[in-house]
């Protein structure tokens, strides 16, 4: 089963994934849709959902926010898309095909219209591809590197033309890297998209008005192409909600009608709460902290394991995450068919730690400073980890920044250590390869690590075809990672849900993004 915050996630492995992912499916259709028997879904209705924060863009191509994906799905879909087990299946994409190893040709849907009634087809698809890969700031260019054109074979087919085999291509695709944009909106509102995707998408839910601050607004689509199921809900409303524990009376108190993310301190009291639903999501999330390597303290090798083997990676699942998720050995999560078990998490051992100290030059330690959200509970493992490197004869600053501040610090190497909270993608290479390949461009490499062994597994995990030999290939770089430390990889965490009773038709996917279209209230 998933982590509670009474169950520890020590051991928790594929088998348990599969099993909670059969649990959360359970929750869905008995604990959120107890009455279906009786009630057929019925439309109407605005579903009210809390963030954390405010949504970044409305761009796919540009957006780097978790907040963001949870509103996309809804709006705009991807040429392939998940179901509850990770597996993938037709999406704006009806069928594929891939005659050799470096070609990938899909056959499109007809019959689907942007919201701004244009057409998607061949050419939509085409121009996607291009501007993600062209587009000066798209974030999307790491994702379809391996792209080197796209041919257009008749008006509802295209051919993707690889510059190198890429076993991870299909998998990406089911994110934003497969989310078509109308190619209208972009020509004539450009820039203005990122604040107004009305017409921009073909889901079952159209943008309407953001409010800065207040809320961003999405209508049922009347002529979704798709006419199994919903979507039902006349309007999904969400809403910024910083403070948990507003967000969580909020919900108790009927304001709101689902939050994203329960916080594990409040798991267990909300879980005891009959007048909620939780459904526990097994993740793909990786949460870490990156290391600068163009710049000292952490340019020195032995410095950064020092800092790695004076953390208790134990104590601060337990005390800081309450066991809602488990200590991670490196940036593949225990959902992954490619995590390998048999590699341990990096241990504390202070003699270690000291040891490593004198290696590198600092017997007597040496000071650095932490960039983290100015969020509860990572600030609550922020002072864990600088009491615990404090007795490494290491001392930590903590720099507190917004989510905006974060990211630019990220992207322009202004950091010693930050804070890193990885949604995760359903193929490993999403969770490792933008982030420790050298190629310019893979924007997330935030550590600036540039190291050949590591860029040689990298890519021949995306040119085997053999899932037995990804996997061992990512054993391998999992290994190799935890001696270079572009990152100190923390907790793989379990994403709790929580819904009103009147939330109905709720189907849980293990990316953690939640989509809306068949749901319904009661």
């Amino acid at each position: 089963m998933a982590a509670t915050a009474s169950e520890p996630a020590g051991d928790f492995t594929r088998r348990d994934f599969m099993k909670a992912c059969a649990a959360a499916s359970a929750v869905s259709v008995v604990g959120l849709v107890r009455r279906a028997t009786a009630e057929a879904p019925k439309k109407g209705g605005t579903l009210r959902v809390g963030f954390y924060i405010e949504a970044a863009t409305m761009d796919p191509h540009l957006s780097g926010s978790k907040v963001d994906r949870q509103i996309y799905h809804n709006i705009f879909e991807p040429l392939v898309t998940l179901d509850v087990k990770l597996g993938i299946k037709p999406g704006l994409a009806e069928s594929w095909r891939q005659p050799d190893s470096k070609t990938l040709v899909f056959k499109l849907r007809r019959g689907v219209k942007f919201h701004d009634g244009t057409d998607f087809n061949a050419e939509a698809a085409r121009f996607n591809f291009d501007r993600m890969k062209t587009e000066p700031k798209s974030v999307r260019k790491g994702e379809v590197a391996s792209i080197d054109s796209v041919d257009v074979l008749d008006s509802y087919a295209i051919k993707l033309n690889l510059k190198r085999p890429d076993a991870a291509l299909l998998a990406t695709l089911t994110d934003r890297a497969g989310m078509m944009i109308s190619p209208k909106v972009v020509q004539e509102r450009g820039a203005e998209l990122g604040r107004n995707a009305r017409g921009a998408g073909t889901g079952p839910f159209e943008f309407v008005e953001w409010i800065k601050d207040d809320h961003l607004l999405i209508k049922r689509n009347e002529s979704y192409w798709n006419k199994e199921g919903g979507p039902y809900l006349d309007r999904i409303r969400y809403r910024p909600i910083p403070d948990d524990t507003v967000k969580l009376q909020s919900l108790q108190a009927g304001e709101i009608d689902v939050i994203d993310y329960v916080q594990p301190r409040d798991v267990a009291a909300v879980k005891a709460d009959r007048n909620v639903a939780v459904v526990d999501v097994p993740s793909l999330a990786d949460f870490a902290y990156q290391l600068n390597h163009t710049r000292p303290p952490f340019n020195n090798k032995a410095l950064r394991q020092a800092l790695a083997h004076s953390l208790d990676l134990e104590q601060i699942v337990k005390g800081v995450w309450l066991n809602v998720g488990r200590p991670a050995n490196g940036p593949i999560p225990p959902t992954s068919w490619a995590y390998d078990k048999s590699i341990a998490p990096i241990k504390r051992d202070l003699a270690k730690a000291r040891a490593k100290l004198a290696e590198g030059g600092q017997s007597g330690g040496f000071t650095f400073t932490m960039t983290t959200n100015n969020l509860p509970i990572n600030i609550q493992e922020a002072e864990v980890i600088q009491a615990q490197v404090r007795e490494a004869s290491i001392t930590m600053k903590i720099k507190l920044v917004d989510a905006a501040t974060l990211l630019s610090d990220g992207n322009s190497r202004n950091f010693d250590m930050i804070s890193y909270q990885w949604s995760g993608r359903p193929d490993p290479d999403g969770n490792t390869y933008q982030f420790f390949r050298t190629t310019p461009g893979t924007s997330l490499n935030w550590s600036g690590i540039s190291n050949p062994q590591i860029d040689s597994l990298l890519d021949r995990t995306r040119e085997v075809s053999s899932q037995a030999e990804r996997k061992k290939l990512y054993g391998e770089l999992t290994r190799l990672l935890q001696d270079e430390l572009p990152m100190v990889f923390i907790v793989h965490p379990v994403e709790p849900k929580a819904f009103s009773p009147r939330v109905q038709g709720y189907e849980p996917i293990p990316d953690g993004m939640m989509r809306f279209k068949d749901v319904w209230l009661r």
